[in-house]
């Protein structure tokens, strides 16, 4: 299962559970755990990295340049002779919190634009709908081409361009599920009872697509970190001296000969961190129920 096509849909019915099923989930907990592990690591070194390392991420020592790892650079430096262990933590801030804000707008977004199309259907579902269909025929380097090349390239530019290009994955799964619960018999009573729409989302709807809603968040923020390493490597994130994953593999990539830790270090840790949100949102489908 990928972030990248995302389609969830909670069981319809209850059963008896297959032991082949419960030896999956029992694996898959597990590796959710794992995931999940590696992640609070990284986010924990991220947030304490002023307590952690000893060197600034800026601070530039032209005396040890490109040098290997040692006891006094764990990780090396890079060209500029500064920390690499700083500046994979300090990256790790920047990467990480604009992923967060990212996947938290974008879900939103897509949950609200989800619910709205379930529930009042006619033009603004129609709405919403085209605004997904021209976003998915849109490939979001594109976008973020025309939209960077315009405003400049910062964290808030950053922000839209990612919310922009993943807001679609919650919204359809949120959409789906939804349409499908407000043919509920107990939907059409709430109704008769004199509920508004905005009390039956609220009360019925979103507690339904609560599951749903979670799974979608881990898988969507594993394929916005991607997205915006990607952007960094290609020069279009966070711009320098400020420290980010993707930039410094890009950096890295000239001297993979003769310095290779210099994207090797930022590179394992990006890995790392996509894989362990992957590792959480199928731990957290399996545990939920959700057919991918």
């Amino acid at each position: 299962m990928t972030a990248s096509a995302l389609d969830l849909e909670l069981p319809s019915g209850s059963g008896s559970a297959d032991p082949r099923t419960t030896r999956t989930r029992t694996r898959s907990s597990v590796t959710g755990w794992l995931g999940a592990a590696i992640l609070g690591i990284l986010i924990v070194a991220s947030v304490l990295a002023p307590v952690l390392v000893a060197h600034s991420p800026l601070e530039q020592d032209l005396g040890a340049v490109l040098q290997a790892p040692s006891g006094s650079h764990w990780f090396g430096t890079d060209e500029l002779g500064r920390d690499l262990l700083s500046r994979v933590l300090y990256g790790g801030r920047t990467a990480l919190s604009v992923t967060l804000l990212a996947s938290i707008l974008a879900a939103l977004i897509g949950v609200v634009l989800g619910l709205v199309g379930a529930l009042f259907r006619g033009w603004p579902d129609v709405i919403a709908g085209r605004l997904a269909d021209v976003q998915l025929a849109i490939p979001t380097i594109v976008l973020a081409l025309v939209i960077l090349s315009f405003v400049g390239n910062s964290i808030g530019p950053l922000v839209v361009v990612l919310v922009a290009g993943s807001w679609v994955l919650t919204f359809r799964v949120i959409r789906g599920h939804a349409q499908s619960v407000v043919n509920q018999p107990y939907i059409e009573a709430a109704r008769l009872s004199g509920l508004g729409k905005w009390q039956i989302a609220v009360r019925h709807l979103l507690p339904s697509v609560l599951p749903l809603f979670v799974v979608a968040f881990t898988l969507n923020a594993s394929a916005i970190l991607l997205l915006e390493s990607s952007l960094g490597f290609l020069g279009l994130g966070v711009q320098p001296p400020t420290a980010d994953w993707g930039a410094m593999v890009a950096g890295g990539q000239a001297r993979l000969d003769s310095a290779p830790w210099v994207a090797l270090f930022p590179g394992v840790v990006l890995i790392l961190a996509v894989v362990s949100f992957q590792l959480i949102g199928d731990a957290l489908a399996d545990r939920f129920g959700a057919k991918t």
